[in-house]
């Protein structure tokens, strides 16, 4: 065992020997290279600086293997090279004085001189010292001047020559602009072509010296021109052939060198230059100008657009979106207002809405190979395509094919994105849906509305069976379908559970669905009755002569109470579909308190306009223009017998052990408050059919009296304290309304009466409250 261990060592002790030599091996060799950079960064080697040669390795005997307790350092630790000498004492720079030393004072200072230029050129001008050939010639030799001295010093001093460069272009953009406008030297074509030249060298140069800032002066001096050299002339073709010139020659430069900052100052600067010329100059005669140079700047920045993200491979940016949503928007709405300048524009705005989705179509196509390299890009333009769909259907379609085609577009979208997995076309559906809907309002606004009172026979709107409607319906099954897809299982949704814009879409679409279907038969029913009492309408001459006109009264009473009794089906339709389908609890609070607001609406309004019905009906007077007939009184069952459902499906939905035993007892005595307002009104209202006049007031007390004993004994039967306690409560009310209302006109013997009945339920009541005592021994709680 010893000898085994004893050879294990040596071996180790031989690798560590070997990783020692190599390891001195490339410490030479890395003295070796700082020497030569630091030969490089002085340009020469120094001569009081002796080259560092490394100390030769001494090879040392290896220790014995035996008795050697602990291993020794297998890495040995790094030799730290020795520092070359440092060179001729200077003063550091701090980053401060750097930037200002190197950048900031050749740039000041070539401003100077340029700006310096100008107030020798004004001093000369204003003293007449020189002829203005000779201020042109001198102003060129300038420029000339500082271009060539910038030449010179491109090899060692690369940043100053290209500010001086830069410099010098800018004083032969305003010579030359000199030599047209104050001076007329020169004519227009010549000034154009020699700024054209100017700016293909700025051009050149600064893919020479790789500098964007020769690039942004060039195209600054470059986008001046035009406006500097106009002469009024309205020109525009030379303008915009110019401009689209230089916009092809500095976008190919800011490609190549990726200089977006230039790309996005020519894009501020050309439209800004049409917007200027459209503000000031553009007349009906420019149209054609118009449309295809905004065109050709729209594709233009479009194409050099794609072309940095593609061929780049850039993910999309926040400028980037927002400058391809100015360049798209911006040139719509150019083209917009341009094509609606000509007679027949509004027949062309869609097609040229159309043909601005088209083009994004086509970009769309072309990224679609691409797509999973460039996804977001994609989205992108294709979003852009939807909008732009999206904005030629109100533009060129009007009244219900725009609700219909937002709808459909909506599901369309909403179907890809939910089965393809595209989540951002599902998005996109978002707010397309809220475009139909909103558009489906203005539809039934300006649908619905001229029947009110319109009283052209030729005009009328059947019911149900009409374009709105089916505008409607479609919308409400395009919905739908939305819905339906979005509770498919197998389709993932974009959405966490339990997220708010889950949740919204969860409850808020069919929430949705349910309005348009509501409102939309709603609004059929009401201008069915707006129409009948429009045709209503009769002349009437007076016993003086005079005329005015008549109409049926009775049939908005007819509208109220059919748009009352149509609410009750609805509801109940909704609460059979959630009892036996759906079974939502968030549902089911939603229908019950639906159905609670319906009932409630029929005794109190509805009742109303049943008491003017039967009014109407016993009123002979009122017969002298217009037939009434039973159907003011049949109606008043037909509510009935559409309310009853709804207290039946409360009653069921309370079952339920979502609520409270408090909720229930609430119910129950509004449930019983109900009854009680109905019973009411038709005991006036059979009070009335009779011709009984004058007895409802003893009538309604005693009713109230006899309820509220139904209740005592109800309470004590079942034990329901609160049912007792609404009992005594009815009772009090009773006795107030008895001797603060009823008895001030009542007469001797209808007092008499309604205070022994009255006394008698009292006793009676008090009579069940001691039975019930004594049957049970206990005390009443």
């Amino acid at each position: 065992m010893d000898e085994d261990r004893n050879k294990a060592l040596r071996e180790l002790h031989d690798k560590i020997e070997d990783l020692a030599r190599r390891q001195k091996a490339f410490q030479e060799e890395i003295q070796k290279l700082q020497n030569a950079v630091f030969e490089f960064d002085l340009g020469e080697r120094p001569a009081t600086a002796p080259r560092i040669e490394p100390e030769p390795v001494k090879k040392e005997a290896p220790a014995p293997p035996p008795k050697v307790e602990a291993p020794p350092v297998y890495f040995a630790p790094p030799v730290r090279p020795q520092a070359p000498p440092p060179p001729p004492v200077k003063k550091v720079k701090t980053p401060i004085e750097e930037f200002i030393g190197t950048n900031l004072l050749n740039k000041v200072g070539i401003a100077v001189l340029v700006i310096g230029i100008g107030f020798g050129a004004k001093y000369s001008i204003d003293h007449d010292l020189i002829n203005p050939l000779t201020r042109i010639i001198l102003g060129y030799l300038s420029g000339v001047a500082l271009i060539v001295v910038a030449l010179k010093l491109k090899k060692t001093h690369k940043n100053f020559s290209a500010v001086l460069l830069s410099g010098g272009m800018a004083v032969l953009y305003f010579i030359t602009f000199a030599a047209y406008d104050f001076y007329q030297l020169i004519p227009q074509t010549m000034a154009f072509v020699l700024m054209v030249v100017f700016t293909a060298f700025t051009v050149f140069a600064a893919t020479q010296y790789d500098e964007e800032v020769i690039g942004i002066i060039g195209l600054v001096g470059a986008y001046a021109v035009p406006f500097l050299l106009s002469d009024g002339s309205g020109r525009v073709v030379i303008l915009f052939s110019y401009i689209t010139i230089i916009n092809t020659g500095i976008l190919v430069l800011a490609f190549k060198k990726y200089w977006k900052r230039l790309y996005y100052l020519a894009f501020a600067l050309t439209w800004l230059s049409f917007m200027a010329w459209y503000a000031a100059g553009f007349e009906e005669k420019h149209i054609a100008v118009s449309l295809i140079f905004s065109t050709i700047f729209f594709l233009t920045f479009y194409t050099t657009f794609l072309a940095y993200k593609l061929i780049r491979k850039e993910q999309l940016s926040k400028p980037d979106l927002a400058f391809m949503l100015l360049n798209s928007f911006i040139y719509y709405g150019y083209g917009y207002s341009t094509i609606d300048t000509l007679e027949s524009g509004e027949q062309l705005l869609g097609l040229f809405t159309l043909f601005v989705a088209v083009i994004h179509f086509i970009a769309c196509v072309i990224i679609y190979k691409q797509q999973s390299q460039f996804r977001d890009i994609f989205y992108f333009v294709a979003g852009m395509v939807l909008v732009f769909i999206t904005l030629a259907v109100p533009v060129q379609l009007e009244g219900n094919w725009v609700t219909l085609v937002w709808a459909v577009e909506a599901a369309l979208l909403f179907w890809i994105g939910r089965t393809k997995s595209f989540p951002v076309y599902e998005k996109l559906s978002y707010p397309l849906i809220a475009l139909a809907f909103g558009s489906l309002l203005h539809d039934w606004d300006t649908t619905y509305q001229s029947f009110y009172y319109y009283t052209d026979t030729d005009a009328k709107l059947t019911f149900l069976l009409n374009i709105q409607f089916v505008t409607t319906a479609l919308v409400a099954a395009a919905f739908g379908f939305i819905m339906w897809l979005g509770r498919q299982q197998r389709y993932q949704s974009p959405w966490q559970p339990n997220t708010l814009p889950a949740n919204v879409f969860a409850f808020g679409l069919p929430l949705l669905i349910l309005v348009v279907l509501y409102i939309g038969i709603f609004k059929e029913v009401e201008t069915f009755w707006n129409q009948r009492y429009a045709l209503s309408k009769i002349v009437v001459r007076t016993e003086y002569g005079d005329f005015y006109d008549q109409y049926d009264t009775d049939i908005l009473k007819f509208q109220t109470l059919w748009l009352i009794c149509y609410s009750a089906i609805f509801a109940l339709v909704l609460s059979i579909i959630q009892i036996r389908f759906i079974k939502d609890r968030r549902l089911m609070i939603g229908s019950m308190a639906l159905n609670v607001f319906f009932i409630t609406v029929f005794l109190t309004a509805g009742l109303v306009e049943l008491s003017y019905l039967r009014s109407s009906y016993l009123n002979d007077a009122a017969n002298k223009f217009y037939v009434r007939d039973l159907n003011n009184i049949l109606i008043r069952y037909l509510g009935v017998a559409l309310i009853i459902p709804l207290v039946i499906v409360n009653k069921h939905y309370l079952r339920h052990e979502m609520f409270p035993q408090k909720i229930r007892e609430v119910e129950r005595i509004l449930f019983h408050l109900a009854v009680l307002i109905f019973l009411s009104s038709e005991l006036v209202h059979w009070l009335e059919m009779n011709r009984i006049e004058n007895s409802f007031k003893l009538a309604l007390s005693i009713l109230w009296g006899a309820y509220a004993l139904f209740l005592i004994v109800l309470g004590l039967i079942r034990d329901l304290k609160y049912v007792r306690f609404a009992a005594i409560v009815l009772f009090g009310v009773t006795l107030i309304k008895l001797f603060l209302y009823d008895m001030a006109e009542m007469s001797t013997i209808a007092k008499t009466i309604v205070m022994i009945i009255l006394g008698v339920l009292l006793l009676t009541a008090s009579f069940f409250y001691n039975k019930y005592k004594r049957s049970t021994g206990n005390e009443i709680q």
